[in-house]
């Protein structure tokens, strides 16, 4: 289960909507806002799928 939490941590298309929304006037905020949803959905992605392997290969 714990694996599959991370998976979830992929949708991020509502982070940047509220980041657009909340630095509406300071464009460098929004950049670095979506630079840090895009890296933490990247890790999300591969720490779950990576755990998920892991747990699944000791199973075997």
């Amino acid at each position: 289960m714990f694996g599959v939490l991370f998976l979830g941590g992929i949708c991020f298309t509502m982070s940047i909507f509220v980041a657009d929304l909340a630095f509406l006037t300071f464009s460098e905020l929004i950049f670095q806002a979506k630079v840090g949803i895009l890296c933490a959905s990247l890790f999300a992605g591969l720490f779950g799928f990576f755990w998920l392997k892991y747990v699944a290969k000791k199973l075997d």
